[in-house]
């Protein structure tokens, strides 16, 4: 074994564990070992006896890290108390050991919220509080938004009509409202802008047009290679149809010809010179018409941008108040109550400086400006100090360590100004910066490489957005052939997909060679790529040569087929009278169903309805499949949410055939993970209709977490996005996806002047199917703030990239594309990689056998008799559950089509239904039945369907009309009346199994007779009303004949149309 080489930084480690009179920033470089920095520190302060354990306060970035630190810094002790001779420093660190457990060693947010529970009353928050996680966080957040949104329809709010008149949905700014609500301490203005005036851009519009369009030589061919001609023809189909008097119209009309055209001149003139003539006009018609809409834009923008901040802003206070009054607190609101508390509470302060004598803290890169504000409080002098960045410190009370170079999180809130501010404090209250710089991670030729590589990258001296260069020391002297920097080289040719998946083959076959020779173990070999879209090939292609793989990011859930599936069936099972719903599920991959079969069985005359009660008669592998559908549907409805999913899941085999199809068993952790989610959603009260939608949600965001079958494993190959990789290390490690750098574009800019935060953002909608987006506002001078930020992420790009580089102990793979210059998130080393030798990729020679199940004919007899049994049983029917109204549209003949000649009364579909209904409950519900009254509720339901807005007088008189009918003045003189009322009744009836039948009444009232049942019809009159009475006849009689048997008195049934205002007693 190669003897280690002579550790070049130990002054400063010495001075660590020595200097603990003075406050200290430590920057660590790559693999410098810096938690064994801190554990050395905190142990040398006990053994010297200027330390007590229980007035130690470790904070790091994870829970795993404190754990790791914990560890180390017992290790340590336990070291000292065998070996320290002195009796005074050996009693010390026996005594620490015994009172470890009152050592805190957590993150930030664990540490702020035992703070508050110390003080709860001073910090103002109730003592039993509960802490949010962050998928918590994320259902709360959402869930308030929506609340406040409807309570804005409700209350009719002028702003939330003036966005939708300005183009904006509530639902585009959910993405900006998570951004608020992240940066919760911090203040967007909302500026001060009006609607300015479209007509200058109006007639710009039309001039421009009207003079493009005569400088075509002809007709747009379809398959022009011109990109102005296939805009034009796109806007040629808007601007015929468009609504120019409508300014929100005029402004996306001109948004699309904000930017400078782009022209093939032979697409417009023959010749050279007449096609730069062409050009030349061209170019000036564009800028004439953006001398007028750019400015009009502009003013639109910040308008858009004036009144959606406002709103983000009340919905985050309505958001914070929700999360009060259920007492529970977020990861925000933990840091802000203690830095408040601290702030603002000299007393306070002071008896926890006095708990919490020294502070430690890992990974001070990535600390936010409320997480510096606690910290420095803590640390700060005696006396009421009113900016924390100004406070003076106390000697020996902070330790911090982190790698300014290592700083990737800005979009976590993590700011490089925020440690440079610290790390000014900590010098002037007479504090020292200290750098290591060993390397004892990985070996020389990798430092080498990184030190050439990144020592032109980094600037030599720190500056604003970027910290100094400090170049690596190797403390290994391994020299091993097989070491260093190899590249994976992407042919030629190739693009998009096919490039991951030439790449994700030759990284599986080195692995697998590597693993068949026995020299590494596949715990050894970490993949990293910059995004999460491409995670899933590299799966793929190493489980398909059997070895193991854990996946780690959002991304993996998010595409995992098999929680999709899992999802998909959940949301038909809800909802039974879906039938699309049910086709998606029998063609998935649960069932498997072809088209021709579902065509077959459609033809026979059966429906894909899970409660039709003709199943048992369905033939072929459509009627099998849809009375396991129903049996699953059957569970939803007497078991447990979380029990009834974990024996679909038996049933299915879902998550069987996931744990086995791979040697890692990835898609099988996601599915545990789905039925833990489900559990999660009804024990705090929810249906699993709630738990659907939760799933659903948590498969369309990028936040939540894959998790692995068997977390802790360490035989399984790594794959993750770079942002996971923080304090990750492997011997081998693949800097993977050369062509996908991620987003580089400004969304947000926080300004922070002294103990002030100011936000601006630009509000975008997402366009479906695509990366793109639609700009929909914007504050003034938003390129300015834009330029200042883009500096920030040029820098962090480049500090990704080293971290990403620093990863390796032994070998590093970089896969580049064929040319240098085609960019991708690697493309700041492409100078270093011309001389690089490529990896060796062997072609797999032979896989190992998969374990073969005993498949002897006693086996097969008891796994066919145990089938039988289970199918038995779950063929057994126990419940059958029909709505009234299927029953009742079974019974009764359809009518006729609409006859030649007639027209339809205006309406607007089910919607129109929905809202004399919903008219109708409220009015017999008084006590306001005006027509004033009723208007506002109206435009409350009708909000988000413009359609449906335009029949809301139609609808009112129709209203009227019924409450003039007799039975309805009846109805509000009876002394009992009940409206839309749910009922639910079992039916013996001599069949196979009960029948549950379920419906709603629309109204009820007592009479001297007995009991009158209406409901309403507002169908489409079509043929007439007879036909209509023989279809709903068996509906209503059976809501009568339950309310009789229910209540124990007569009851009379009536059925009431509508639209000819006609009541048939039945």
């Amino acid at each position: 074994m190669p003897e280690p080489r002579p550790v070049p930084d130990q002054a400063a480690r010495d001075l660590i564990r020595q200097r603990l009179d003075i406050n200290l920033l430590v920057e660590a470089g790559a693999g410098s070992g810096k938690t064994e920095c801190l554990a050395q520190r905190m142990a040398a302060g006990v053994l010297d006896g200027a330390y007590e354990v229980e007035q130690i306060a470790a904070v790091t970035f994870t829970r795993k890290a404190a754990a790791e630190l914990r560890g180390r810094f017992q290790l340590t002790l336990e070291k000292a108390a065998a070996a320290e001779r002195d009796p005074a420093r050996k009693a010390r660190a026996q005594r620490a050991l015994r009172h470890l457990e009152r050592l805190f060693a957590g993150t930030i947010h664990a540490f702020c919220a035992h703070l508050l529970r110390e003080r709860p009353v001073e910090a103002g928050v109730a003592p039993g509080f509960t802490e949010l996680d962050e998928i918590a966080q994320l259902d709360q957040q959402r869930r308030a938004w929506r609340d406040y949104l409807d309570r804005q329809r409700a209350l009719g709010s002028s702003i939330l009509r003036q966005l939708v008149e300005a183009g904006v949905k509530p639902g585009d700014l959910d993405h900006a409202f998570e951004i608020v609500c992240t940066h919760a301490d911090v203040a967007f203005p909302a500026g001060d802008a009006s609607r300015p005036d479209a007509g200058g851009a109006r007639a710009a519009l039309a001039r421009f047009w009207t003079r493009l369009e005569a400088l075509l030589p002809g007709p747009i061919a379809p398959d022009t290679s011109c990109p102005l001609q296939r805009s034009m023809r796109k806007f040629r189909r808007r601007f015929r149809v468009a609504a120019l008097e409508q300014p929100r119209v005029v402004a996306e009309l001109a948004a699309e010809w904000k930017g400078a055209p782009k022209i093939t001149q032979n697409r417009w003139a023959p010749g050279g010179r007449e096609g730069q003539a062409v050009k030349a006009r061209i170019e000036a018609l564009f800028a004439e018409l953006q001398q007028v809409t750019l400015p009009f834009l502009d003013a639109w923008y910040q308008y858009v941008y004036r009144l959606a901040v406002g709103l983000l802003m009340e919905g985050r206070e309505h958001a914070a108040q929700a999360r009060r009054r259920a007492v529970t607190l977020n990861y925000g609101d933990l840091l802000q109550y203690a830095a408040a508390l601290l702030r603002d509470n000299l007393e306070v302060r002071e008896a926890l400086q006095r708990k919490y004598r020294w502070l430690f803290v890992d990974e001070f890169q990535d600390t936010d400006p409320i997480q510096a504000e606690v910290l420095l409080l803590l640390a700060a002098a005696a006396g009421p100090p009113l900016d924390w960045t100004r406070v003076p410190l106390r000697p020996g009370a902070l330790f911090v360590v982190g790698d300014p170079k290592q700083s990737i999180y800005r979009f976590r809130r993590a700011d490089i100004d925020i440690y440079q501010r610290v790390r000014e404090r900590i010098e002037a209250s007479g504090g020292r910066v200290v750098t290591l710089t060993a390397c004892f991670r990985s070996v020389p030729a990798l430092c080498e490489w990184a030190n050439a590589a990144f020592g032109r990258l980094f600037p030599g001296a720190a500056t604003r957005h970027q910290p100094g260069f400090a170049q690596l020391m190797a403390a290994r002297s391994d020299k091993d052939p097989g070491y260093g920097v190899r590249v994976i080289k992407i042919p030629e040719g190739l693009k998009g997909g096919a490039v991951n998946d030439v790449e994700a083959d030759a990284i599986a076959r080195f692995i697998r060679s590597e693993v068949d020779a026995r020299r590494r173990k596949p715990g050894d070999f970490l993949i990293l790529t910059r995004i999460r879209k491409a995670l899933p090939v590299y799966t793929r292609a190493l489980e398909a040569v059997r070895l193991p793989v854990e996946v780690s990011g959002g991304a993996a859930f998010a595409t995992s087929a098999a929680v999709t599936a899992l999802s998909d069936l959940l949301r038909a099972l809800t909802d039974p009278g879906d039938g699309p719903a049910v086709v998606g599920i029998l063609r998935g991959r649960l069932f498997g169903i072809s088209d021709r079969d579902l065509f077959r069985h459609r033809q026979a005359g059966g429906g894909f309805l899970i409660t039709a009660p003709d199943l048992t008669e369905a033939a072929g592998p459509v009627g099998e499949a849809l009375r396991a559908l129903r049996s699953m549907y059957a569970w939803t409805r007497r078991l447990p949410a979380p029990a009834a999913v974990e024996r679909i899941l038996e049933a299915t085999g879902l998550l069987a055939l996931t744990a086995a199809a791979t040697p890692g068993g990835a898609e099988a952790g996601d599915l545990l993970h789905a039925v833990d989610r489900i559990r999660q959603v009804t024990e705090e009260g929810g249906t699993l209709a709630d738990a659907a939608s939760a799933l659903t949600e948590d498969l369309e965001s990028s936040e939540v977490e894959s998790v692995p079958l068997e977390p802790g494993r360490s035989d399984v190959v790594r794959v993750m996005n770079l942002h996971k990789a923080k304090g990750l290390e492997a011997p081998v490690v693949f800097l993977a996806d050369p062509l996908r750098s991620g987003p580089d574009d400004v969304e947000v800019r926080i300004v922070r002047e002294g103990v002030q935060a100011t936000g601006y953002l630009e509000l975008r909608r997402r366009n479906e199917g695509t990366f793109g987006h639609t700009v929909l506002g914007r504050p003034a001078e938003w390129a300015l703030h834009q330029e200042k930020e883009r500096a920030y992420l040029e820098a962090e790009r480049i500090r990704l990239v080293y971290v990403a580089a620093t990863r390796a102990k032994d070998l590093l793979v970089v896969s580049r594309p064929a040319r240098p210059s085609a960019g991708g998130p690697w493309q700041q080393l492409a100078p270093h990689l011309i001389k690089v030798p490529p990896l060796p990729t062997p072609p797999v020679s032979q896989l190992p056998l998969p374990v073969v199940p005993e498949l002897s004919a006693r086996a097969r007899s008891a796994g066919a008799a145990a089938r039988e049994v289970r199918a038995r049983t779950l063929h057994a029917p126990s419940w059958q559950v029909e709505s009234v109204t299927g029953t009742a549209h079974r019974a009764g003949p359809y009518g006729h089509p609409l006859q030649e000649g007639r027209t339809r009364e205006p309406d607007t579909g089910m919607a129109w239904g929905s809202l004399i209904h919903f008219l109708l409950e409220h009015a017999m519900r008084g006590p306001h039945r005006d027509r004033a009254h009723l208007e506002r509720l109206a435009n409350w339901f009708a909000f988000d369907t413009p359609d449906l807005r335009r029949v809301i007088p139609e609808a009112l008189d129709t209203v009227e009309r019924v409450m003039s009918a007799d039975f309805w003045r009846e109805a509000t003189a009876a002394a009992e009346h009940a409206v839309e009322v749910p009922f639910a009744v079992r039916v013996d009836d001599g069949g196979a199994a009960p029948r549950l039948l379920h419906g709603v009444i629309d109204l009820a009232f007592a009479t001297a007779e007995g009991w009158t049942v209406i409901d309403y019809k507002t169908d489409q009159l079509g043929a007439g009303v007879e036909v209509l009475v023989a279809r709903y006849a068996p509906q209503i009689r059976a809501y009568a004949d339950h309310w009789s048997e229910r209540t124990g008195r007569p009851a009379r049934a009536g059925l009431h149309f509508i639209r000819s205002g006609e009541t048939r007693w039945l």
